[in-house]
């Protein structure tokens, strides 16, 4: 009798495992295979947030299903592009989002020319919904008459008639600014402009309703994270330079703009010398904390913005890959005391001269840095490499015309 119980327990046993091995992975994966989606009420909008402000990108239709990424409190992360659109929880219900496909991202990208139908299928078809004018849109694949995309989370067709070329975000480059510069020992420098030139452009973008973005915010565009509207520029400045706390820091603040000051490290003191126009001084640790509201301080090499003596070119061309590492690694260090010694908020770079080489993009990266940035002059594309951003110098030769062309990506 004691056999027969022990075997019938030990069928049971192997019964359970049975189970366990077979049976529940398998329910598991279901579970997991089940994916979120939305259904909007009615017709409703999804929305970029720059800033304080969100611009309109998608309408989703009601009796559409699309799916989300995510949600917090007020907004469902609706799929779109190479990231995502918020809409507005009490305009859509929450539902099981069917046949959940993995999408590629878009490597290239377009602008809509105006409000554009999304079809589910590339010939005449029900609409999935629409995408607003000025758009940048990425791309999956084409054929002769329609682009790919990805519009909540499902294959969407627009025709390529409908859209234009996208030229790249413009990325800014400033150094030295000043008043009367005619009159001072700077007037033959073309990397020294006049404040009044600087002025009307930045007044030039706020009239025309250009948005100023981060770093971070182009990383994540360059890495297939996010969404991005046409009009977005990236503001830099390079050496760190008085003028660009003494000058441009009122008007960016009072614009309710934000830019990048790459500064050179090792002329980083506590504090800059009182400021004289004519002379070119730099910004100390105090100047940096004061204006970390309008400016993200970052890395423009340590002792290295100079030529080796007989070189045609920079230092981060002409030495080592040890000696440019220890270089970058150095002006982290010391940047990173304006900011409680965090070593990890410097990645973004723009090399001294623009000059690099292979070694250089190396040994850029290996020191942690995402984005580098070059002096060509170009807008930045989405498949650009991230270690040879162009940028658009300004030159005190630069006429509006100039500027807004260096805007458009025609310059």
């Amino acid at each position: 009798m004691d056999i027969i119980k022990l075997n019938i327990r030990h069928f049971t046993m192997v019964f359970l495992l049975i189970i366990t091995l077979f049976c529940n992975p398998f329910e598991s994966k279901a579970q997991e295979s089940l994916s979120q989606g939305i259904k909007p009420l009615f017709n409703i909008g999804g929305y970029v947030h720059m800033g304080n402000e969100k611009m309109g990108f998608a309408t989703f239709m009601k009796g559409q299903t699309y799916y989300i990424e995510s949600e917090d409190e007020k907004f469902y992360h609706v799929s779109f592009g190479n990231g995502f659109v918020n809409v507005d929880k009490n305009h859509a219900e929450k539902v099981e989002f069917p046949n959940k496909q993995v999408l590629e991202k878009g490597t290239s990208s377009v602008i809509a020319k105006n409000r554009l139908v999304v079809f589910s299928q590339p010939k005449s078809s029900p609409s999935l919904g629409y995408v607003n004018s000025n758009v940048r849109i990425p791309i999956i694949k084409e054929d002769k008459e329609f682009y790919e995309i990805n519009f909540g989370g499902s294959k969407g067709y627009i025709k390529k008639l409908q859209t234009r070329t996208d030229n790249g975000i413009p990325v800014l480059m400033y150094h030295h600014m000043m008043h009367n510069k005619a009159q001072s020992n700077q007037a033959f420098n073309n990397m020294t402009i006049e404040y009044k030139q600087f002025e009307d452009q930045m007044r030039y973008l706020k009239e025309n309703k250009w948005k100023t973005i981060s770093m971070q915010q182009l990383d994540d565009w360059l890495t297939y994270q996010t969404n991005l509207p046409e009009k977005v520029v990236a503001i830099t400045f390079d050496d760190g330079i008085t003028s660009t706390v003494d000058l441009a820091y009122p008007l960016l603040k009072d614009l309710d703009f934000h830019a990048t000051s790459f500064v050179i490290t090792g002329k980083i003191r506590q504090s800059s010398d009182y400021w004289i126009a004519s002379d070119l001084q730099y910004v100390g640790l105090k100047e940096i904390r004061e204006t970390s509201d309008v400016y993200d301080y970052q890395h423009h090499s340590n002792d290295m913005h100079l030529y080796k003596p007989g070189a045609r070119s920079g230092m981060y061309t002409t030495e080592s890959y040890d000696a440019i590492l220890k270089d970058i690694q150095k002006g982290t260090a010391q940047l990173g005391k304006a900011f409680s010694n965090d070593l990890l908020r410097t990645k973004y770079l723009a090399y001294p001269f623009g000059h690099y080489n292979q070694t250089t993009i190396q040994a850029t990266q290996d020191a942690g840095i995402r984005l580098a940035f070059t002096t060509m002059t170009g807008n930045v594309k989405l498949s650009d490499s991230p270690y040879e951003l162009k940028r658009q110098g300004i030159a005190p030769y630069h006429s509006m015309e100039d500027f807004i062309r260096k805007l458009e990506g025609t310059y």
